[in-house]
C-alpha cells in the first residue's frame, strides 16, 4: 500500500509513517472501522451533491489530493469528484491537467506544503474561488476519504465530509493495486476459493501484525487450530503470483501447530515487505498429517485455477504415516503495502 504533502491532484503519493516494530493498536477498532463503510465512488458522489449545495453557482473551483496512497488513487478521485461538479451543477471547474500546467506556468514547487493561507495566495493570483481538498488516510481494515472546501480569498470553511471507504471495494482496490483490474479481481477471487475456509475439517486461524503496511515493515502472521496439525504458508504478490515462505530453509521441519496454542511466525527469521506497492495475500494450507513440500512450491509461480487445486493435491498425497486421508483447513489474510515517508 507515501504521504508527500502537495497540493497537485496527480502528485498524491502519500508518504506515510514506517517503523519497524508492531504498531500500537490503532484509536478507532475495526468494528468501528468498517461500520457504515461506502464504496469510492458513492462517497464522492455523495460530496458532489453535499457541496453543490453550498457554494453559489459560477464558483471556480479545483480539486486538490494533498494525501493518498498511491497516485492512481489521487487522480481518480480528483477525476470523478471535478467530473461529478461539472456535469451536475453549476460550478465551473478546473480539470485535473488544467490545474498541473498552471501551476507549473506559475512555477510553483509542487513540495510546497500548503494551507489555508497559501492557498488564498494562490488562489488570488489564479482567479480561483474555491479548493477542494481531499485525503485519502488508510486505516487499520479501511480507508478514510476527508474532503473540505475552502474559499481561496477568505480561508472561511464551506463544507467538509469524512467517509470511510470499504477496503474491499473492487475499484478502490485496483486503483491502489496498479497491476489488478478490477476483471482480474473476481477471477482471482474465484481461483483463490479453495483458501477461503469454507469447507474446512477443523477450526483454523490466521491473522497477522497489521493489514497496512509501509516500506520496510515487518509482517507477522499468528495461527492457532483446535486440532493438531501441520501448515504451510504462501505468500501471493501483487503479480499473482504464489510461493512457500514457510517452512523456509532457515527454519525447516518446524510447521507443526499444537492444538490450542498460539504460534507467531517467523520465529528465527523476518519477513519485511518492500515494493512493489499494492494488495498480497498470505494462504495457509494446515493438515491432520505431516507434509513433504515439493521443491517447486518454493519457486513463484502465476496462480490458476489449476495450479491451485494441483497445489492442495500434492500436499494432502504428501502425507505420511496415516492409513486414512487426512483433515485440512485452509485460511488467508489480505494485506496492503504502501511507500515509506
Amino acid at each position: 500500500m507515501s504521504r508527500l504533502p502537495a497540493l497537485l491532484t496527480l502528485l498524491c503519493i502519500g508518504a506515510l509513517s514506517c517503523a519497524t516494530r508492531v504498531e500500537p493498536p490503532q484509536e478507532n477498532t475495526q468494528a468501528e472501522q468498517t461500520a457504515g463503510a461506502v464504496n469510492l465512488d458513492a462517497a464522492l458522489g455523495d460530496f458532489s451533491t453535499y457541496i453543490a449545495g453550498r457554494l453559489p453557482d459560477g464558483t471556480l473551483t479545483v480539486v486538490a489530493v494533498t494525501e493518498a496512497p498511491a497516485q492512481r488513487l489521487g487522480n481518480y478521485a480528483a477525476d470523478e469528484l471535478t467530473g461529478s461538479l461539472l456535469n451536475n451543477t453549476k460550478l465551473r471547474m478546473i480539470s485535473r491537467l488544467d490545474f498541473e500546467r498552471i501551476l507549473a506556468e506559475q512555477n510553483i514547487q509542487t513540495n510546497l506544503n500548503f494551507n489555508d493561507d497559501t492557498t488564498a495566495k494562490i488562489g488570488h493570483n489564479l482567479g480561483w474561488q474555491t479548493i477542494i481538498f481531499a485525503g485519502v488516510e488508510p486505516l487499520q481494515e479501511a480507508y478514510r476519504l476527508s474532503l473540505r472546501a475552502v474559499n481561496v480569498e477568505t480561508g472561511e470553511l464551506q463544507g467538509s465530509k469524512s467517509y470511510m471507504l470499504n477496503g474491499s471495494d473492487p475499484v478502490l482496490i485496483s486503483l491502489v493495486n496498479p497491476n489488478i483490474t478490477v476483471q482480474r479481481l473476481d477471477e482471482r477471487e474465484k481461483i483463490l476459493e479453495p483458501f477461503k475456509g469454507k469447507q474446512n475439517d477443523f477450526q483454523l486461524n490466521v491473522s497477522a501484525n497489521k493489514t497496512m503496511y509501509y516500506d520496510n515493515e515487518e509482517l507477522q502472521i499468528t495461527l492457532s487450530a483446535n486440532a493438531d496439525c501441520y501448515f504451510v504458508v504462501y505468500h501471493l504478490d501483487i503479480d499473482n503470483n504464489m510461493q512457500v515462505i514457510y517452512p523456509n530453509r532457515w527454519e525447516r521441519d518446524k510447521n507443526f501447530l499444537k492444538a490450542g496454542t498460539t504460534r507467531i511466525i517467523p520465529e528465527g527469521t523476518r519477513f519485511v515487505l518492500h515494493a512493489p506497492y499494492g494488495e498480497e495475500r498470505i494462504l495457509v494450507y494446515a493438515s491432520t498429517g505431516p507434509m513433504d513440500i515439493p521443491d517447486d512450491q518454493y519457486s513463484s509461480r502465476s496462480i490458476s485455477k489449476d495450479y491451485i487445486e494441483h497445489t492442495q493435491t500434492v500436499l494432502r498425497s504428501s502425507s505420511r504415516g496415516l492409513s486414512v486421508a487426512p483433515r485440512g483447513a485452509t485460511g488467508q489474510i489480505v494485506y496492503s503495502i504502501l511507500p515509506g515517508r
